[in-house]
């Protein structure tokens, strides 16, 4: 969705019923915006300004008698001209920090630290997404011997990814074979996504019909399982499920089910991809996912992408949500957990 500019009052007064939106719950009338606008208003000018914003659809009046209540369009205005200006509270960047920077951990540990971050913080579901292993870029690769019948490669991405597998070769080896044969692809492919050395070694094989190239060829595609998907990890939907029992029980088992096909969710995660930078992506009113998650926002991040590894993580919660605390809290957590990788 699209955010045009508005005129400085305009901008002023739709975020002042945002604000008084998010905190109440109830329709804010004009009056109480004149009352906390920073300069002296009447309340018949602040009716009109609001009745201009319902005109150009970013306000909603749901009876007559009441006050006006921001609709999906005022909400992402608000989050990006507002709320992605602010600033990390001091006392978030402290908890942030005592939990995902605590001790050392490789980048399992550490993304897996991240939805429980999220999710405490914020109240609402912290999200990551792992994104599958055929995309990460090599750091390491290692075979390592272990009887005349089995061996264990160690694979480490750039990323700080480590993965083991014990396999069974055809062909038997020497322990300086390995060597030579680790030394050769981490010569020559250090840098490389996994999924484009095996396509690679399988060019090579073809063209040059080498031994010494076929081994190293069979030996990736049984080391490599390039066959795992993007893994997404949430946590916190007990946060949901409470708001949702109290607002909208009727939806509940829809939101519920919703949340269980993690695909859906992982779907919008990867969008936050497409995102440039370090900027957060924000999706308002979720109905795509599911009707019942209409009231629902998404705030997700990109992370990794110096690494040569591209996941996001995220937080899901209801619309009405502190947009400032969490764009700066999840744009955060980005930001530590790349510069965690690149110490680590």
């Amino acid at each position: 969705m699209r955010v045009e500019p508005l005129e400085e009052r305009k901008a002023q007064i739709l975020a002042a019923v945002v604000r008084a939106h998010i905190t109440t719950g109830a329709p804010v009338s004009s009056s109480s915006v004149a009352d906390d606008y920073a300069e002296p208003l009447s309340s018949a000018t602040v009716r009109h300004v609001m009745a201009t914003l319902e005109e150009a659809g970013y306000l909603h009046q749901p009876h007559t008698s009441a006050g006006r209540v921001p609709t999906a369009r005022a909400y992402e205005f608000y989050a990006r001209e507002v709320a992605a200006k602010a600033r990390l509270r001091p006392a978030d960047q402290k908890r942030i920090n005592r939990s995902l920077a605590a001790g050392r951990a490789d980048a399992e540990q550490l993304l897996g630290r991240v939805p429980h971050v999220l999710a405490e913080l914020l109240h609402g579901v912290g999200m990551v997404l792992i994104p599958p292993l055929a995309g990460t870029v090599l750091g390491q690769i290692r075979f390592v011997l272990l009887d005349d019948r089995r061996l264990l490669t160690v694979v480490v991405t750039r990323d700080g990814r480590v993965t083991d597998k014990v396999i069974r070769p055809r062909e038997r080896f020497r322990a300086d074979e390995l060597d030579r044969m680790s030394a050769f692809l981490n010569e020559n492919f250090r840098g490389w996504a996994l999924g484009a050395i095996r396509a690679e070694l399988e060019r090579r094989v073809a063209a040059e019909r080498s031994q010494f190239l076929r081994q190293a060829a069979a030996l990736c595609r049984e080391s490599l399982d390039l066959a795992q998907g993007s893994a997404l990890q949430l946590e916190g939907v007990s946060h949901l499920v409470e708001q949702m029992e109290a607002a909208h029980p009727e939806a509940l088992g829809a939101l519920v089910q919703a949340l269980e096909e993690k695909e859906r969710l992982a779907r919008l995660l990867r969008d936050c991809l497409e995102s440039p930078g370090a900027s957060p992506r924000i999706q308002i009113g979720l109905e795509q996912v599911t009707p019942a998650m209409k009231d629902f926002a998404l705030i997700g991040a990109p992370y990794g992408r110096a690494g040569g590894r591209a996941g996001s993580l995220g937080l899901l919660g209801p619309t009405r949500m502190d947009y400032a605390r969490a764009i700066t809290a999840v744009t955060y957590v980005a930001a530590l957990f790349d510069r965690l990788l690149a110490e680590n």
